[in-house]
């Protein structure tokens, strides 16, 4: 997900903010009620688990935006990027089984 400067209306579940080195972004969702949706903004924080706390639901979205980018005062460390990792598969020879061994590929960080 692209890094933006600050969540707006215009970003809102297509970009996420940095405060604090946490990854910040909202997201719309719905549940339906008979034949009505009711909406809800959603802000969400990875890494997930640490900050569960600070993970909140809003009826309207410029509160769920306002909260989100008060959650921190400035960027601070981006959290560690992983890319995808791939799996190699080796039949050694006679007597020996598969090793399968895990290459981890560098991701770049564009900013």
């Amino acid at each position: 997900m692209p890094i933006s400067p600050q969540n707006s209306p215009r970003v809102t579940g297509k970009k996420a903010i940095v405060r604090d080195g946490l990854y910040i972004w909202v997201v719309r969702g719905y549940r339906t009620d008979g034949d009505k949706r009711i909406y809800r903004y959603y802000v969400r924080i990875h890494p997930e688990g640490k900050h569960k706390e600070l993970e909140k639901n809003f009826a309207k979205r410029d509160r769920a935006l306002a909260y989100a980018n008060a959650l921190g005062s400035d960027e601070g460390v981006y959290p560690a990027e992983r890319g995808s990792s791939t799996y190699i598969t080796l039949f050694p020879g006679l007597g020996n089984g598969p090793v399968t061994i895990e290459v981890p590929m560098d991701k770049e960080v564009i900013r």
